[in-house]
């Protein structure tokens, strides 16, 4: 689940935190938190040269173009499997994806789906996709990294009444003059997206774009409100609770528990952690698999920790989510 924390943690709907978050012995002193804004508002987010207009990044196109149906892949899914639901062949899905490989299919990647062809089009049920979930994506904030790529961190936030889920946008860098060269997926750090929380966004341009970055634009590919009842290969919510946290050896640091609340085992269980700096924009993120998987109402210890990438950690989240 989605638990925010400063030294006292703000649970969600299942989320139970601890009241109060000892720093972790660290060889600097350790900055207060302050607790994250109950209200679902985006968080204002600060990015460029301050005292500078933004730079309008112009996504032109010669012609008018219909927007591309998308599909993001999900467990135990084929290429064969989703051509038949959107009702197209085979070869019209490999053709419009030339870079995906069927044998390497992964979790998470975003197909284009080609208009159905012939008879296929009778059985397609799939393309007049429901509308996108009304996401708000904040400023994308982007630090390069000693390995020679580009970090670009944003927040999706949810501010229905319901879970949102698949949730992936994508990410525009722009030059001086306002026009693209490069864009890229982002993907949220887990697949639910609680009601009224956020999750960090991130995208890796390797090699770092040798243009210097000096607009960015973002748009919502994916995201649809969590189907009820729940499919029962969904994941679920878990809660969590902090016990410890602060700077340790130039990384922020956090140890908890995490809890398995439902009566069947979990496979695979996550945790996300996002930090946030003075300005509320994110200044790092991290994602950690627990292996193994969670038995019904197993409790579990758990630590990670993230890079500092911008100024001082203010405010911090953790998010932990498993899948049957």
């Amino acid at each position: 689940m989605f638990a925010r924390v400063t030294l006292l943690c703000a649970a969600l709907a299942l989320a139970a935190c601890a009241a109060a978050t000892p720093a972790l012995t660290a060889p600097a002193a350790t900055p207060a938190l302050r607790p994250l804004p109950s209200s679902t508002a985006p968080r204002p987010a600060v990015t460029g040269t301050p005292g500078r207009e933004p730079t309008p990044v112009i996504i032109a196109s010669p012609t008018a173009t219909p927007t591309p149906v998308t599909h993001v892949v999900l467990e135990g899914e084929s290429l064969l499997g989703i051509a038949f639901d959107y009702g197209v062949s085979l070869e019209a899905l490999e053709a419009a994806n030339p870079d995906v490989q069927a044998q390497f299919l992964s979790i998470g990647t975003v197909l284009v789906i080609p208009p159905p062809e012939g008879n296929f089009a009778v059985a397609a049920t799939h393309l007049a996709p429901p509308p996108l979930a009304p996401v708000a994506l904040g400023e994308p904030t982007c630090y390069p990294l000693a390995s020679g790529s580009l970090v670009c961190l944003l927040e999706a936030r949810n501010p229905g009444a319901v879970a949102v889920e698949n949730v992936s946008a994508r990410l525009t860098l722009a030059g001086a003059d306002g026009l693209p060269f490069t864009s890229a997926v982002a993907f949220a750090a887990l697949d639910l997206i609680p009601a009224g929380a956020a999750l960090p966004l991130a995208v890796l341009f390797t090699p770092r774009p040798t243009q210097a970055v000096a607009a960015t634009g973002v748009e919502l590919l994916t995201g649809n409100v969590a189907a009820d009842p729940a499919p029962p290969t969904r994941a679920v919510l878990l809660p969590v609770t902090i016990t410890a946290s602060g700077l340790l050896a130039g990384r922020w640091s956090v140890a908890g528990e995490v809890t398995n609340p439902s009566e069947q085992a979990l496979a695979t269980s996550q945790l996300a952690l996002a930090l946030y700096d003075a300005s509320g924009a994110l200044a790092g993120y991290r994602k950690q698999t627990l292996a193994p998987g969670l038995l019904p109402g197993e409790t579990r210890a758990f630590s990670l920790a993230a890079d500092v990438l911008g100024g001082a950690v203010e405010q911090f989240t953790v998010f932990a989510e498993g899948r049957p």
